[in-house]
């Protein structure tokens, strides 16, 4: 099957009955590493999404609307460049946007044998978002969280994410790593080169 974005779209999480139905049918193929990903979509999505506090987004096929998969993302902050004046951290920060959450639908994959939707997911919805977020205010990366397997990391460094020295990843993680992905290592890319 051949991959192109014109044949899919992507929308807000609406608590709609075709989503809440598609919620509760959400598989992972790899379902120990991506067991998480489900709970939050059960268990937390909605009400993320009803506070604001994160954003939601199903990417479905336009012939059949069938869920192909899901993201949500969040504004955020990241701080670098850690030094220590007068016993104080000193560093920088950069505001950018979390992919907190990143998967594709098992039986969209099972039943189309789809390779790449994740990064046609990533390429065509979920960079267009933050990039359009940046126009109304700063953003200038994006950054995620992964479970440390190395195919999952890998996986990312090939849509242009990459992890941190170990000192900084160290000192990063001691300011920003969230209780609930303790055993994830942050990665991050930048949108826009530098000039």
């Amino acid at each position: 099957m051949r991959l192109d974005a014109d044949g899919f779209y992507c929308a807000n999480l609406a608590c709609s009955p075709k989503d809440l139905e598609d919620i509760g049918h959400f598989e992972i193929v790899h379902s120990i590493t991506g067991k998480g990903l489900v709970d939050y979509l059960k268990d937390c999505a909605v009400d993320d999404e009803q506070l604001g506090a994160m954003r939601t987004y199903f990417v479905r096929m336009c012939e059949t609307d069938e869920c192909v998969g899901y993201f949500s993302l969040k504004a955020g902050l990241v701080s670098l460049q850690e030094t220590e004046i007068d016993g104080n951290a000193d560093f920088d920060t950069l505001p950018g946007v979390e992919l907190a959450n990143f998967a594709v639908n098992k039986s969209y994959v099972h039943k189309y044998h789809a390779r790449g939707i994740g990064r046609l997911i990533f390429t065509s919805f979920i960079l267009p978002l933050i990039r359009g977020a940046g126009q109304y205010v700063g953003v200038c990366l994006v950054y995620l969280f992964s479970l440390p397997h190395s195919k999952l990391m890998k996986n990312y460094e090939s849509y242009g994410f990459h992890r941190l020295t170990l000192d900084a990843e160290e000192k990063l993680h001691h300011r920003l790593k969230p209780s609930y992905d303790q055993s994830c290592i942050f990665m991050c890319q930048p949108l826009y080169s530098h000039r």
